[in-house]
């Protein structure tokens, strides 16, 4: 079932064109991660998926509602905008009582086991936290939220590599409890591909793939070796990006490999892997530009 249909959305500051003719339906009990370019549109595209901004042109719904300034449904969506901040004197304590008073199905154990885990106190002001426990108890929000639809804009961006890892694992075990659809953006999607349903890529403002992360699995493969070996196994087959260091040619390509392509590269000692998403991303998009796509 639809829970957000973007019906052909555009959105526009003077003569410049942020969003342009975004049309997608985000499911309901799904992950979505969106990747981009800086600048492409990321934080405009889920201001306007969580009514804060209304589209120039086209139409954003919720459970088949006009989403924006609609009082019946906005409660159902928690956006965590990457900006979000709260007065430096306001206690944690506060912070999660008034979050309580937004959304109605709140989880102030959850919130608190959180904090707990982060090594965040209660009654420390919000100024007196470090960046990394500020962006944390952000994160926190979120996920206590349990709103029907929580978006997040780059989540818990300014923690380390170990608090992310274990943000991202809460995301996902919540997720399982308590299913309701995700939306976030991200520049860690490596990180978190483990949780995520579908990964959407955006640039200059415009929808240009998305990919059920199972199938993009499935669908591209790195292949490496010797340049004139790999070279002349390659030919009529798409090819998305291309590296090449010494005699060593890497190779990525847009292919589902069958038994026969397996024993073929196995022959000449070609190997095979995963092509990470981001990496897939930043091809496709090498791939419009040598094409000239904007």
């Amino acid at each position: 079932m639809s829970v957000i249909v973007c019906d052909n959305i555009s959105y526009q500051v003077g003569n410049k064109s942020i969003i342009k003719n975004f049309n997608f339906n985000f499911l309901d009990h799904k992950v979505y991660a969106i990747i981009g370019r800086r600048k492409s549109g990321k934080s405009t595209l889920l201001k306007l998926l969580s009514g804060q901004l209304l589209p120039t042109e086209g139409t954003v719904y919720l459970d088949g509602k006009i989403l924006y300034k609609n009082r019946q449904v906005n409660n159902r969506i928690c956006f965590i905008a990457s900006d979000l901040t709260f007065p430096k004197h306001f206690s944690i304590k506060q912070i999660l009582k008034l979050m309580a008073t937004f959304y109605p199905k709140w989880d102030n154990g959850y919130a608190y086991q959180l904090i707990n885990y982060f090594g965040i106190n209660p009654k420390e002001h919000f100024g007196n936290l470090e960046k990394d426990r500020q962006s944390l108890l952000i994160g926190i929000i979120g996920l206590a939220s349990r709103a029907n639809v929580t978006i997040f804009d780059q989540p818990v961006k300014d923690a380390d590599a170990k608090d992310r890892f274990d943000f991202f694992n809460f995301l996902y075990e919540h997720f399982e409890t308590y299913p309701r659809t995700f939306i976030l953006t991200t520049n860690y999607i490596d990180e978190i591909e483990f949780a995520i349903d579908t990964v959407l890529f955006l640039d200059n403002g415009k929808l240009i793939d998305y990919f059920v992360v199972e199938e993009l699995k499935e669908n591209f493969t790195y292949l490496s070796g010797k340049s004139e070996v790999l070279r002349s196994l390659i030919s009529g087959i798409k090819v998305i990006g291309v590296e090449e260091r010494g005699n060593t040619l890497y190779v990525c390509i847009h292919q589902k490999l069958t038994k026969d392509d397996i024993r073929k590269y196995k022959k000449y000692l070609i190997k095979m892997s995963e092509v990470p998403i981001q990496k897939v991303f930043v091809h496709l998009i090498n791939l419009r530009e040598k094409k000239g796509i904007s």
